[in-house]
């Protein structure tokens, strides 16, 4: 029998720092700004947005996810402040009970431990509220700082697939971790 997810409302998260929060449509500018950066978005997603329309439609996207139970996807936020900075989240697949990770912050939040917090957060969530068994994320190959921070926070490596991204002009390959729930057998 898989996964049951039923959340009416979306769960807000509170850190030490953090509030991880619903994105909304009036969070499209500060999202463009990250998602449009080449930069940061090296080994997010191959082409940076070049339209604010595009953030927009990504929040509406992200929205709708939620609303039918598939995914969530929580805008980060500096407590005291209300710009994001970046995003993280997770989709889920219910009959294998797991869920796939992933993440993005601004460059000019990097090294702070922001995602480290966040990451903390949403796994937490993830284990004790909807009950996942493992959860997994994917890093290119080159992106050693993410492939660091899931070892940070207790995930493993399982494997490696071979070219199976396209950056700066190359294939590389894609790294898979995976954390499995420390309470797996109560569920």
């Amino acid at each position: 029998m898989g996964l049951h997810i039923q959340l009416d409302t979306f769960p807000v998260l509170d850190t030490e720092r953090l509030i991880l929060r619903q994105l909304a449509a009036t969070d499209a500018q500060d999202a463009f700004l990250f998602l449009s950066d080449e930069e940061n978005m090296r080994y997010y997603d191959p082409a940076p947005m070049t339209r604010l329309e595009q953030a927009e439609k990504s929040i509406e996207r992200h929205r709708r996810r939620f609303a039918e139970q598939e995914a969530l996807r929580w805008g980060i936020v500096l407590k005291g402040e209300n710009k994001i900075i970046g995003t993280c989240g997770y989709s889920w697949d219910t009959d294998n009970h797991y869920a796939v990770l992933s993440y993005i912050l601004s460059k000019h939040s990097w090294k702070k431990g922001i995602m480290t917090e966040a990451l903390t957060a949403i796994i937490q969530f993830g284990f004790e509220h909807i009950h996942l068994h493992r959860i997994e994320a994917q890093v290119a190959y080159p992106n050693l700082a993410s492939a660091r921070l899931l070892e940070k926070l207790g995930f493993q490596e399982e494997g490696r697939l071979r070219d199976r991204q396209y950056v700066d002009h190359q294939f590389v390959d894609e790294r898979i971790f995976a954390l499995l729930n420390p309470k797996a057998g109560d569920n």
